[in-house]
């Protein structure tokens, strides 16, 4: 699954949270100085979902892998390492099933 998304909002303190606004909504939260990594408002984002682990690790800015922990009342939430990924659009996974999440 792809997304095609623009930042709309980033909060300050730690973690950030990030909201995005495209194909779906998304709210993401990531430690972004730690990452090293700028997020700013307008940017172009790509989200991707997949089940099976990308070979090609390069082409993006972050990537990870987490836990489905609800799908149901028209949102999807995913657990990336205790960070929290909400996707506003119940996707096609099962709780508990591991995806990979990666952000181009």
């Amino acid at each position: 699954m792809e997304f095609s998304l623009k930042v709309d909002d980033v909060t300050s303190g730690a973690p950030n949270v990030i909201t995005l606004k495209g194909d779906v909504d998304v709210v993401l939260e990531l430690p972004l100085d730690r990452l090293g990594i700028s997020i700013s408002k307008g940017n172009k984002i790509k989200l991707v979902i997949h089940k099976e682990k990308d070979q090609d690790l390069h082409k993006y800015k972050i990537y990870a892998w987490g836990i489905v922990y609800y799908v149901g009342e028209g949102i999807t939430r995913i657990s990336i390492g205790g960070l929290q990924l909400d996707i506003k659009k119940e996707l096609p996974l099962k709780i508990g099933e591991k995806v990979y999440v990666g952000l181009i």
